[in-house]
């Protein structure tokens, strides 16, 4: 409504740019279908305070995916001495249940109305079990092999459950802190910031608590390892619920969409469902990358722990510089060419990489700095996409379902985990890898570096292909912000 009460009607635009379909009313609902589209904003952007303990809560995240990504593959392989294969099958296999389970706690949590808002209580209840679960699943219990297998099943099971229970509601709490891209934008960069803190903390801190911790005894460096960085995570959890606050309310019709229409709602949304393309891509590409790292940096690059710390943080580092300089260049383009441009800069960068001779360990490290620099831009322009998408839904039918889109998008994360661990440990029955530095071939170390440049490049390609079908341009964000409150 404006100033007088009195409806403004806009109405959307389709990717030639012409404007056309059902008119929107200011206050969110659709002229003439009755959607009471009520939504409260608040006109004040979000603190930087609220932003820092709002990315706390993705950095806990991070500590449990960076141990996933980073390490769990090489874990089961080389240290808990399970077949790469086996690995494989655990992985996709449990993407079974995701399916299931996922869009089941999306609408829990859509449906969940606390004192303490949507959202944000997920993080309160799932603090403590995100964090035992992880620390079970890097145990080395004394099993026989098939023990050993069903243990690593259970285990990583009860971890992906956790995680989804509370990811699901965390990724969505965005949506009920700002509905400004410009502070989505803001928020995430800050959120990414401190997502490269805490993948510092795991990748460099973790070799060297193994290392320190454990001494000759790998599996119980390990073991303490992760169980302080669980307890880290767990603290940084609630820190996240304490100091976030909730403040756009919901629609009366997101409120009470039953299981099978807020499914209809999501997946019938067209920029939904690419973005649920892209999450498996850019994914799949941090996941392949991070499980094939140590064999990389091991194998190819011949470093020991202090040059695997050296690798790792000088990663970390490019990424935190990427996601604040990322905000520079959304203020004068548009979120999505940025997100096109950044991932084809990142297709040439991987496919000249392959050609670097391992034996320039020092020039790795110049060209994963400048790689991560770049790749740091990504993940807060994606989950801006994301939010925005989320806004285009609700936008063309007068109904939102955050946590069953960001729900949809997790279940796409988990499968990007298992096809990231199923293409690695492909590549490497290809190869005939095998354990220990005397085992490899010209074979298994081409595999190897085929994992960490190509492969990525490929995807890189495929998601800058995907990104360019969004609508999300600058036109479509301003009439979908003419048709809510300023």
């Amino acid at each position: 409504m404006n100033q007088h009460g009195t409806a403004r009607a806009t109405a959307p635009i389709d990717r030639e740019g012409k404007m056309g379909g059902m008119a929107v009313m200011e206050n969110g609902g659709r002229v003439g279908d009755g959607t009471p589209g009520r939504r409260a904003v608040s006109g004040l952007p979000v603190p930087f305070f609220e932003k820092v303990c709002y990315g706390l809560g993705d950095a806990g995240g991070t500590i449990i995916t960076g141990l996933i990504a980073n390490f769990l593959t090489f874990y089961y392989t080389d240290v808990f001495g399970l077949a790469p294969a086996v690995v494989g099958i655990i992985f996709v296999s449990l993407r079974i249940f995701d399916a299931i389970s996922d869009p089941l706690i999306g609408i829990m949590a859509d449906r969940t109305q606390t004192r303490w808002g949507k959202f944000r209580p997920y993080l309160l209840w799932t603090a403590l079990p995100v964090g035992i679960s992880c620390f079970l699943t890097f145990q080395s219990p004394d099993l026989g092999y098939d023990g050993k297998v069903a243990y690593a099943a259970a285990t990583y099971f009860l971890l992906a459950l956790s995680y989804s229970l509370n990811n699901v509601p965390y990724c969505a709490l965005i949506t009920r802190m700002t509905d400004s891209a410009e502070d989505g934008v803001s928020c995430q960069s800050v959120r990414f910031a401190l997502v490269a803190v805490a993948s510092f903390t795991v990748s460099v801190g973790l070799p060297i608590m193994v290392r320190y911790l454990g001494g000759a005894d790998i599996a119980r460096g390990y073991r303490d390892g992760v169980a302080i960085l669980s307890a880290i995570a767990v603290v940084l959890f609630l820190i996240c619920f304490l100091f976030v606050r909730e403040r756009v309310t919901d629609t009366a019709a997101s409120e009470e969409a039953s299981l099978r229409v807020a499914v209809a709602n999501t997946l019938g949304n067209t920029q939904l469902r690419l973005t649920f393309v892209m999450t498996l891509l850019l994914i799949g590409i941090f996941n392949t990358k991070g499980g094939a790292a140590l064999y990389f940096i091991t194998y190819v690059l011949n470093g020991d722990a202090t040059y695997q710390a050296l690798f790792f943080g000088t990663a970390t580092i490019g990424g935190f510089i990427g996601s604040i300089v990322v905000q520079l260049f959304t203020r004068r383009f548009a979120i999505r060419d940025v997100y096109v441009w950044v991932n084809l800069i990142l297709v040439a960068g991987h496919f000249a990489a392959f050609f670097v001779p391992g034996d320039m360990p020092n020039l790795w490290l110049v060209l994963v700095a400048l790689c991560c620099i770049v790749l740091g831009c990504t993940l807060p322009l994606h989950f801006t996409l994301i939010q925005l998408a989320d806004q285009y839904g609700e936008w063309k039918t007068g109904m939102r379902s955050s946590g069953m889109s960001f729900a949809f998008n997790q279940f796409f994360v988990k499968l990007a985990w298992a096809l990231a661990g199923v293409l690695i440990s492909t590549v490497l029955v290809a190869v005939s890898y095998r354990a220990g530095a005397g085992n490899q071939t010209p074979l298994s170390l081409t595999g190897i570096t085929l994992l960490s440049t190509i492969v990525p490049g490929i995807l890189h390609l495929l998601l800058a292909l995907t990104a360019s079908r969004l609508v999300l341009n600058r036109a479509t964000i301003a009439a979908m912000t003419a048709g809510r409150p300023t």
